[in-house]
């Protein structure tokens, strides 16, 4: 991993400790770890699992968005679609871009479990959907990744 990378998760680690540790909505079976970090042009690009969220994470590798402000909304190409991130700026890490995958990680058995689906939903979001041709600029919902995932709600959807 890279020094970015150590430092987000190192910064989570120390914000669980110092803020979340012991509160009823955190998952004690889970722990702080970036799965499946990766190139993403000049970024790094992956998904933040904690035992209370799982985001995907983008940490620019320039300063392209650090003039946005905090808690606007950008739009990011991905082979699979494009995902709408919501920028953060902080001392410790710098600027992050976040789009959550789960809001609550409650249901989560254990660190095993939350690592594959966070590896399995980074491998769709680098693949072409199914019935569309790659590159054709649609945008992928977080139900369109969940539908991919085989995790639609009993709904149907």
């Amino acid at each position: 991993m890279s020094s970015s990378v150590d430092t987000l998760a190192e910064h989570y680690r120390q914000v669980y400790e110092k803020r979340w540790r012991g509160l009823p909505l955190v998952n004690p079976e889970l722990e702080v770890e970036a799965v499946g970090m990766r190139k993403l042009a000049e970024h790094e690009f992956g998904v933040l699992i904690t035992p209370w969220f799982m985001n995907l994470v983008l940490l620019p590798g320039s300063d392209r968005w650090d003039e946005r402000a905090q808690g606007s909304m950008c739009l990011v190409e991905l082979p699979g679609g494009k995902v709408e991130f919501t920028v953060g700026h902080d001392d410790t890490v710098g600027t992050t871009l976040t789009a959550p995958l789960f809001s609550s990680v409650a249901d989560f058995p254990d660190q095993a479990l939350a690592r594959d689906v966070a590896a399995e939903a980074l491998r769709l979001l680098f693949s072409s959907p199914p019935d569309e041709p790659a590159g054709d600029g649609s945008r992928m919902s977080r139900r369109d990744l969940f539908r991919r995932l085989g995790a639609g709600g009993s709904d149907g959807s």
